[in-house]
């Protein structure tokens, strides 16, 4: 449910509190998620080098890039690939991509939004000509600040002997929060993005500019957000309070809730049914659909304040645009 079985099970091989049955269960679902991500890091590999040929030159966005902050990379539960490459090269690298996944499908592309995918050898494989989109009202802000910190200070990564381009610190720190964030808000986000958040301000703590970080959750009005997750990771993650930008203990009373929303509706909230199988042809089921998101942000807003009246209006005004 959390998309951490990967971490979780070898902890509990390390631990030996399984049963000789159960060791034999886990470890077969370790060994599974060692071999998807060998193979997803020659997907990756391949994506790159293709693209690097055709002269675009990608920036590995979350997945293996943030693997590499765990002590055993490989046991990371892993999902798909994001190569942001920009709206210039966005047509061009989706067509390269394409002719690696065995053939130009038009239907795939997507002129309008913020990322186009193939498959590579079983692999979903992203090109993302905007890192993420957000509400309105700050999504040009946000765009200045993706265009600007996407262009230079890379960390470059190995993987199957190909170099790969990752944010600089600063700014990866804060976008794996907006997409945790962003996702818990639309329909749940599980412990993995959360384990992922953490891991990286750990490993990158003496990187990360503090006063730009705090510039950019500002200028997105984020903040509240930012220090309540900040509790998630120290209070139950165990993060050291000192890595944690911006920690602000008394904002623990908040997590209970937002842990037992995680918890409850599973990783990107797939275990909401009563969400998923809701309705979406008819009068009915639309006011349904109005009344859970309201439901939802109504319940969050002594949490996170009045950043959540903002993130309902722009959800209920996409929903009525979308007519779904």
């Amino acid at each position: 449910m959390q998309a951490t079985r990967g971490v979780v099970g070898q902890a509990l091989l390390d631990s030996g509190v399984l049963s000789p049955e159960g060791e034999d269960a886990v470890s077969k679902r370790v060994l599974e998620i060692v071999a998807n991500n060998l193979k997803l890091e020659k997907a990756l590999a391949k994506s790159v080098g293709a693209l690097r040929e055709a002269g675009i030159e990608p920036v590995l966005l979350k997945g293996q890039g943030v693997a590499s902050c765990y002590p055993q990379p490989l046991i990371r539960e892993c999902g798909d690939i994001d190569l942001y490459v920009g709206k210039e090269n966005y047509r061009k690298a989706f067509e390269v991509l394409s002719a690696l996944s065995g053939g130009l499908n038009e239907e795939e592309f997507k002129p309008k939004s913020k990322h186009s995918h193939v498959e590579i050898e079983g692999i979903p494989v992203e090109a993302h000509q905007f890192s993420d989109a957000l509400p309105p009202r700050y999504d040009r802000t946000y765009q200045e600040i993706s265009d600007r910190c996407l262009s230079d200070g890379f960390v470059t990564l190995e993987f199957s002997g190909v170099p790969v381009r990752t944010p600089e610190p600063t700014f990866h720190a804060f976008f794996l929060f907006n997409h945790l964030w962003r996702h818990f808000f639309t329909e749940g986000v599980g412990f993995r993005q959360v384990c992922d958040w953490t891991m990286y301000l750990h490993v990158h703590k003496d990187s990360i500019d503090l006063n730009r970080l705090q510039d950019i959750l500002e200028s997105l009005d984020i903040t509240t957000p930012w220090k309540v997750f900040g509790n998630i990771a120290v209070e139950v993650l165990g993060l050291p309070a000192e890595e944690m930008p911006f920690h602000e203990p008394k904002m623990s009373r908040r997590i209970g809730k937002v842990v037992r929303m995680m918890l409850k509706e599973g990783n990107f909230g797939h275990e909401r049914k009563d969400w998923y199988e809701l309705d979406r042809t008819s009068v009915w089921g639309l006011v349904k659909v109005f009344l859970s998101i309201s439901r939802r942000y109504l319940g969050l807003f002594p949490v996170f304040g009045p950043v959540v009246l903002r993130e309902y209006s722009a959800r209920i005004r996409r929903r009525i645009a979308r007519k779904d």
